[in-house]
């Protein structure tokens, strides 16, 4: 059981693992707004807008992500896993040599 799993059921009202992304990505956009609300010469600033872009599109990428279901990704990666090490012992036959 992975650490959002055990979360989401420690109690009725916890989001999933993609519920918390989105209010992070909620909370990291309105840290933003409220900079700019505070002091308003960071939009003249070009670092503050690029860091600013940054955020808020690495959330909306991160949050896209989250919903990805892990279980086909470990499907995948077994396969070719499991692909990579044929290929190595036919190799390693064909060449003599010992298995590792």
């Amino acid at each position: 059981m992975s650490f959002w799993d055990w979360l989401y059921k420690a109690g009725p009202g916890w989001p999933s693992q993609r519920g918390w992304y989105a209010l992070a990505l909620c909370l990291q956009t309105t840290g933003i707004f409220a900079l700019l609300i505070l002091w308003p010469h960071l939009t003249n600033d070009e670092f503050f807008k690029v860091l600013a872009n940054a955020v808020v599109i690495t959330g909306w990428v991160g949050f896209a992500v989250a919903g990805r279901d892990s279980t086909v990704d470990r499907e995948q990666v077994g396969k070719a896993q499991d692909i990579t090490q044929q290929v190595l012992r036919q190799a390693s036959r064909r060449d003599g040599g010992v298995e590792q």
